[in-house]
């Protein structure tokens, strides 16, 4: 049964999105193009080339096999009765087979157009599958809305496949495709809440993913009334044996394995949890099965009578009442607990003043570990079970090192400090905090650690600023319903909105430079279009290649820049655009005397407007030394050759005209147009002119040039500096391989450039000295990067292009400040300690 309103929102938002699907395979066809003259390689040129001839014969076919795929997915889903994965439970061994190679490559395809829809419509797609929830009177699951991008990138996936038979065709259109995709996913998704608004739909809670296949690790059901998202319940990580009566089938989830490996906590054995399911079944008093576990094997409860008042009247600290109700004291009796020891901690250590003056260094108590100093309370409160012990335990640990992390100032450590008791309600109910990095508490936590660290002050300024909203967060968290986890996600989001409106304030201090760097890209979009009109143009014209290519990919960037500075039709305009007439002229069959006299005659000037421009597009002078190399023997060739006829030269001078007359398109027309890729080639090429600033330009956006790099490098081409210089040595060769859902973001590498964060901090060797640098803009376009480095009265700004950003990241001269987050970083550390403390004694650990 679903709601009636479901058609009349879904049947509407499935035709714009195809249209708009349509539209983005024509965009996609206009691109591949233009991309395909840019390419670096010529495997990458007959790859897109192929995609674009590909996809111009079946765009048709493309985008109607898009529809009837989408449309197929969308039915299927809303029939599906049962979360994905759960249909497993019912299969038997005759459906296993092998998995071809293909389908691999197609599922991990798959997933990476996902990801990439995912990006621009996370927010817009936490709210839709709230509204379709009630829609479709469905549980709270992130499979419940079925226009999700995973199902979207499946029929994407197959419109590709149906557009060329080539791999590596199909692979740069799905790349290209994904860019127009997005953009038209995001204003479906945007119409479609509009319309569930309109509509009066309730937007119902939604539920903290749980793992599949197991009902969670042993325990207690905790209070199904408390909420994890927006309402819903949170399982408990203990609960799951109570309910049914039976014999528990249960497995420990991979997480816990891990972090009882990890830590050196022994799970108990299934033997030990049927036992344990047995006495529950005991003290519920074999009725309707529906009591929780009386007490873990190695509890404090596993003393308790299995049977009788005795065994079920040791609640606090002999056991759990075997009753639903005694699992609901226990659970409101632990977070009473919680919150009169957060509210004593904050008393006697000042954290409840918010007056500034108590931000200081020195002004407040480095924070002790709550959870190690009242372990034992919390213990008994819990109930005592083993995995209780275990995750307090485990918790415990990780703050030990948290608060004692040496990157973390003594201002923010507090604030986190203050956090441990609402990190552990969280842990002990939702097992997804330990293994998801994607967790609301976790992103919190690490989030707060890396915004402080990028500060040089945190008493004045900037610093402060972040010190004090930082600390209000917290506060509203201790204070409030802590149990939430809508709560962290929204005070998450309220830190980014903070940290956004800061950087803006940094960009408007800094206007002028961004405005340059701006300006500087869209200069590059419209060479880019200029180019392909002019190569298009001298495509067919008799002329040398390499003369043609210099006119379409380097003359033309002469010709912008002359444009953009001095107007297109100033005097030096039009100097460049007769220098390109005269080059192509100048290399024609001159055997008639008055043509040779005409030719020396006209050299001088050309040479000097060929040199004029060319220094100021700063054209390496190798690159120059090479094109003048093969220009001037085609000069003494045509000085011997006989003339051509007049016919001839007077079709020749036409073309010229025609390429003279193309207009350089405005900054408007080409603001869509793709940029070249920064790692692209080896040489600058088209990045050339963008990388182009006078000296006063770059004094005042502190610029940094690839000429600086090389000027930095030893005679032999190796950097003379230790560039493990400021790493953490703990940290340097660690096995970093932790039970988490997702890889942790670069550290250091070339694939750094695409991880980098606006508030975050980095270190960039310059001069020779390492800098801790802070990310405050990038451009839209992603071609150029400012960083700030100090603080004020001495901040100073520093910027570059992606390319130079992407070579001092694969050199090994950018790194993240942080080498792993700050859990990470505790995890780590602690598994180090309890590793030493297990070895026997006499042993010696290798250095």
């Amino acid at each position: 049964m679903t709601d009636p309103r479901l058609d009349r929102l879904l049947e509407p938002a499935v035709t714009r999105l195809v249209a708009g699907m349509t539209q983005a395979i024509d965009k996609t066809g206009t691109q591949l193009g233009m991309l395909a003259l840019a390419a670096s390689s010529n495997a990458e040129r007959q790859a897109l080339m192929n995609a674009e001839y590909d996809l111009q014969r079946r765009c048709t076919a493309v985008g109607q096999a898009f529809a009837r795929d989408l449309g197929e997915r969308v039915a299927k889903d809303l029939q599906r009765q049962q979360p994905e994965g759960a249909a497993y439970a019912d299969t038997d061994w005759t459906a296993l087979r092998l998995v071809e190679n293909a389908e691999v490559e197609e599922t991990v395809t798959a997933a990476r157009l996902t990801r990439l829809l995912e990006i621009d419509t996370e927010a817009s797609l936490r709210e839709l599958r709230g509204y379709f929830v009630t829609l479709q009177e469905a549980e709270p699951s992130d499979e419940v809305f079925p226009l999700r991008p995973a199902i979207v990138g499946k029929a994407l996936l197959k419109a590709v496949t149906q557009a060329s038979e080539d791999t590596a065709a199909q692979q740069q259109l799905a790349r290209v495709l994904a860019v127009h995709a997005s953009a038209a996913l995001k204003a479906c998704y945007e119409q479609l809440l509009a319309e569930c608004r309109q509509h009066g739909v309730a937007q119902a809670p939604l539920l903290v993913r749980k793992p599949t296949g197991h009902t969670g690790s042993p325990g207690l059901e905790r209070d199904s009334t408390r909420s994890s998202t927006s309402g819903a319940p949170l399982t408990s990580s203990h609960g799951g044996l109570g309910g049914s009566g039976e014999a528990p089938d249960w497995t420990p989830p991979p997480s816990m394995k891990a972090l009882g490996d990890l830590f050196g906590v022994a799970l108990p054995s299934p033997e030990e949890l049927q036992a344990a399911a047995a006495r529950a079944k005991g003290l519920a008093g074999g009725g309707d099965g529906s009591g929780g576990l009386g007490g873990m094997p190695g509890s404090a409860g596993s003393s308790a009578s299995a049977s009788g008042p005795a065994g079920a009247g040791g609640a606090r600290g002999q056991g759990l009442s075997g009753t639903a109700s005694g699992a609901s004291d226990i659970d409101s009796g632990m977070l009473g607990l919680m919150r009169r020891l957060q509210s004593l901690s904050s008393v006697a250590s000042g954290w409840a003043v918010s007056a500034p003056g108590g931000l200081g260094t020195h002004e407040a108590p480095t924070p002790s570990n709550l959870i190690r100093v009242h372990r034992e309370e919390l213990l008994q409160a819990s109930g005592g079970t083993a995995l209780d012990q275990m995750v307090i335990d485990i918790v415990a640990t990780l703050f030990d090192q948290v608060l004692s992390d040496p990157k973390v100032p003594p201002q923010m450590a507090r604030q986190i400090g203050r956090l441990q008791l609402p990190v552990l309600r969280v842990a002990l109910r939702d097992q997804s905090f330990f293994h998801s990095r994607k967790h609301p508490v976790r992103r919190l936590v690490n989030r707060m650690a890396s915004l402080a660290v990028a500060f040089d002050q945190l008493d004045d300024g900037p610093g402060r600023e972040c010190i004090q909203i930082v600390t209000e967060l917290v506060r509203e968290i201790v204070e409030g319903d802590f149990d939430r986890l809508d709560l962290y996600e929204s005070k998450l989001a309220d830190l980014e909105t903070f940290v956004a409106s800061q950087t803006a304030r940094e960009v408007e201090e800094n206007a002028a430079v961004a405005a340059l760097l701006s300006g500087k890209e869209a200069d590059l979009r419209v060479q880019q279009r200029y180019m392909q009109k002019v190569r298009s143009e001298l495509a067919d014209l008799e002329a040398p290649a390499f003369l043609k290519e210099f006119l379409a990919q380097i003359w033309t960037q002469v010709q912008v820049m002359v444009a953009a500075r001095h107007g297109p039709d100033s005097d030096k305009a039009v100097r460049m655009r007769n220098a390109s007439h005269q080059l192509v002229l100048s290399v024609q069959p001159k055997g008639h005397p008055s043509l040779r006299q005409d030719f020396l005659r006209q050299l001088p000037q050309l040479m000097k407007d060929l040199h004029e421009g060319l220094d100021l597009i700063q054209w390496a002078a190798e690159a120059k030394e090479g094109f003048f190399a093969q220009l001037l023997p085609l000069h003494a060739e045509a000085l011997k050759a006989p003339p051509p006829h007049d016919l001839t030269l007077r079709l020749l001078e036409q073309r010229l005209r025609k390429v003279e007359q193309i207009a350089i398109p405005s900054r408007e027309e080409a603001a869509n147009d793709p940029l070249p890729s920064p790692s692209s080639t080896t040489e600058p090429g088209p990045l050339a002119m963008a990388a182009t600033l006078s000296p006063q330009e770059a004094q005042s956006a502190g610029w940094v040039s690839e000429a600086s790099l090389l000027d930095e490098n030893s005679g032999d081409g190796s950097l003379d500096i230790d560039l493990s210089a400021g790493d953490e040595p703990d940290l340097v060769s660690v096995d970093v391989d932790l039970p988490l859902d997702s890889p942790a973001p670069p550290a250091t590498g070339p694939s750094l450039v695409n991880y980098i964060q606006a508030g975050a901090a980095y270190r960039m060797l310059l001069k020779g000295q390492w800098k801790k640098v802070r990310l405050t803009w990038v451009s839209e376009g992603r071609t150029f990067f400012m960083f700030t480095q100090g603080h004020s009265p001495s901040k100073q700004t520093i910027s570059l292009t992606a390319r130079t950003l992407t070579q001092m990241c694969a050199s090994g001269r950018f790194k993240a400040f942080e080498q792993a987050q700050l859990l990470e970083r505790a995890t780590i550390r602690a598994r180090r300690q309890l590793a030493a403390l297990s070895q026997p004694r006499g042993s010696k650990v290798a250095a």
